[in-house]
């Protein structure tokens, strides 16, 4: 485990990590906004205890009220509601059962967070970094900074002036003095499906072995529980891998 990585799990282990990761990551429910059209409709399945009125009206939104397997099914065919009266029949009793108000409560509920992660790492990089465009940063050769770019710079300034080799635009790319640096960062709230991919894509950029820079995966979130897969592989890897909450004293430290 490389140092920075054992850095890190000795502030999740004895200090006060999630308090302070919630100014990089802020915690802020957004509900879904439900459009008075449908949440009438759904009253009204309510009232007259309509059971495909109920159903063909919560297909149409984001999210269904329950954890349902079929739900995607019958939303991509909403012609199968009519064949398959029992499944109907069995979705629409746990709605009744649940209630309106449990009902309403499901499809605003927030979504969840991880969506946002990427742009708040990024707020909260430029409040604590000093950004420059490509000629400040291409010149510039004392103290941290971080490129000021769009995501196709990001990538051809890692690629192009650094060697990276990368295939994906980085989530930044700052420099200390002389030297430079290439990094992904995430915060994974889970380990499976999307977060799982994100994983590796940090791991990838961390341990791509071309170009000049010094490449790092700042992770946060369950990645440092001691047990979980994610932290399995940090434990077996040499490569930067490191708390966001660190990454000024790993810049400072080059």
């Amino acid at each position: 485990m490389d140092k920075w990585a054992r850095k890190t799990v000795r502030l999740v282990k004895e200090g006060n990590y999630l308090d302070q990761l919630q100014e990089i990551y802020p915690v802020i429910p957004k509900a879904r906004v439900v459009s008075e059209k449908n949440l009438l409709e759904i009253r009204e399945a309510f009232a007259k205890k309509n059971a495909s009125l109920l159903l063909n009206a919560l297909l149409q939104l984001e999210r269904f009220p329950y954890d349902e397997s079929y739900a995607k099914f019958l939303r991509s065919d909403p012609t199968a509601i009519a064949r398959n009266p029992k499944t109907v029949n069995r979705i629409c009793e746990i709605l009744f059962t649940m209630g309106l108000e449990k009902v309403m409560a499901g499809v605003t509920a927030p979504k969840e967070a991880n969506t946002r992660r990427g742009s708040e790492f990024k707020r909260w990089a430029k409040d604590h970094f000093t950004f420059v465009g490509v000629k400040a940063f291409t010149l510039s050769k004392n103290g941290i900074l971080f490129l000021d770019a769009s995501d196709s710079e990001l990538r051809n300034f890692a690629n192009a002036i650094l060697g990276a080799g990368l295939e994906k635009r980085p989530d930044f790319v700052a420099r200390v003095d002389r030297k430079f640096v290439i990094g992904e960062a995430k915060f994974l709230s889970d380990e499976g499906g999307n977060q799982r991919a994100a994983f590796r894509d940090a791991i990838s950029v961390a341990a791509h072995p071309s170009g000049r820079a010094v490449k790092v995966a700042v992770l946060d979130g369950i990645v440092w529980i001691e047990g979980s897969s994610f932290y399995r592989s940090i434990e077996t890897s040499s490569i930067h891998i490191f708390s966001a909450l660190l990454l000024n004293d790993f810049l400072g430290a080059l």
